[in-house]
C-alpha cells in the first residue's frame, strides 16, 4: 500500500489557478494545496480559503523565480536584498530560472536567500492568522535548487522547526541532484519524493516501493476546461482533472493522505 499525497502547487498565482485549487477543495479531488505569498493575486487566495475553511490545509510554497507556466503573478521578492540581486531579479522582480547553476562560488548568496524564505514564511503566517501548516514547506523541484538555496534551506529548517519538505522529485537522482541534497540535508525533516500524476498513473507500477508519495498538481482553467497544466514528462493528450483523480481513487494499492496528517 502506498500513502499518497494530493497536493496543489502555486495557490495564488493567477486568478484561474486559484478558483481551480478552491473547485479542487470543494469537490474533494486534493488534500493540501501550497501558497505562493509573492504575486498579485495572493489576496484572492486567501479570500477562497478563509470562505471556504480549509486554511489548515495549506502550506507554504517558497517562491524564488518567475511563473514558468506564463501566468500573470508579476511574482517579486519580499526582502530588498533579494530585488537587488542580479543572480535572482532583473528590475526588481523573480526571472525565470531556467537550470542548475555552474558557479559554486554562488554559495556565498545564501544568507540573502535564507532572509527571503524567512520573509515569505512570516507573511504565510500573517496571511493565515497563524491557522495555515507552518511544519511545512514546499519548493519548485527544478528550479529554485541550487547552491545557495539549498545552504538556505538547511539553516531555515532547523531554526524554524521544520518537519517535512518538498523539493526533490521521482525523477532527480543523478550525482548533482544529490550534492543539492547533501547540502540542504537536516536529518530532522522529512523528505518525501514527488512526481506529478500523470506520471504515477503511468510508472506506479515502478513505485510501488516507495511508502510515501506526494503527487502535487496544477489545477487551472483552460476554456473552461478543468485540467491539471503541470509539465509532463509523458506524450499523449492531457486527462480532465475529475478523470485523473478518478483513476486514482479506483486503484486498490492507494491511501490517501495531507502533509498535514504526516508526524
Amino acid at each position: 500500500m502506498t500513502k499518497v499525497i494530493l497536493n496543489a502547487d502555486d495557490f495564488g498565482k493567477s486568478l484561474s489557478r486559484n478558483r481551480a485549487i478552491n473547485d479542487s477543495f470543494k469537490q474533494g479531488l486534493i488534500y493540501s494545496a501550497g501558497l505562493i505569498v509573492t504575486g498579485k493575486h495572493l489576496q484572492n487566495a486567501i479570500d477562497y480559503m478563509m470562505e471556504g475553511k480549509y486554511v489548515e490545509s495549506t502550506h507554504l510554497h517558497v517562491n524564488l523565480s518567475a511563473n514558468l507556466l506564463q501566468e500573470d503573478s508579476e511574482d517579486a521578492p519580499l526582502t530588498d536584498a533579494m530585488r537587488k540581486d542580479p543572480f535572482f531579479c532583473k528590475d526588481g522582480k523573480f526571472k525565470k530560472y531556467k537550470g542548475l547553476p555552474h558557479r559554486i562560488s554562488d554559495i556565498r548568496k545564501w544568507k540573502i536567500v535564507y532572509e527571503e524564505i524567512v520573509a515569505q514564511y512570516n507573511k504565510f503566517f500573517e496571511e493565515t492568522q497563524g491557522r495555515g501548516n507552518i511544519e511545512h514547506v514546499d519548493f519548485h523541484l527544478w528550479y529554485n535548487l541550487t547552491f545557495p538555496v539549498a545552504l538556505a534551506l538547511n539553516f531555515f529548517t532547523w531554526k524554524y522547526k521544520i518537519k517535512s519538505v518538498r523539493y526533490i522529485g521521482i525523477h532527480q537522482k543523478s550525482i548533482k541532484f544529490k550534492l543539492f541534497r547533501w547540502l540542504s540535508w537536516n536529518p530532522r525533516v522529512k523528505s518525501i519524493p514527488a512526481t506529478n500524476i500523470d506520471y504515477y498513473l503511468s510508472k506506479r507500477r515502478s513505485l510501488a516501493q516507495e511508502p510515501i508519495i506526494e503527487l502535487y498538481c496544477h489545477p487551472n482553467y483552460k476554456e473552461e476546461v478543468f485540467l491539471d497544466d503541470s509539465p509532463s514528462y509523458l506524450k499523449h493528450e492531457r486527462q480532465p482533472m475529475q478523470k485523473q483523480i478518478q483513476m486514482l481513487k479506483e486503484l486498490d494499492s492507494v491511501e490517501f493522505i495531507s502533509w498535514e496528517s504526516i508526524k
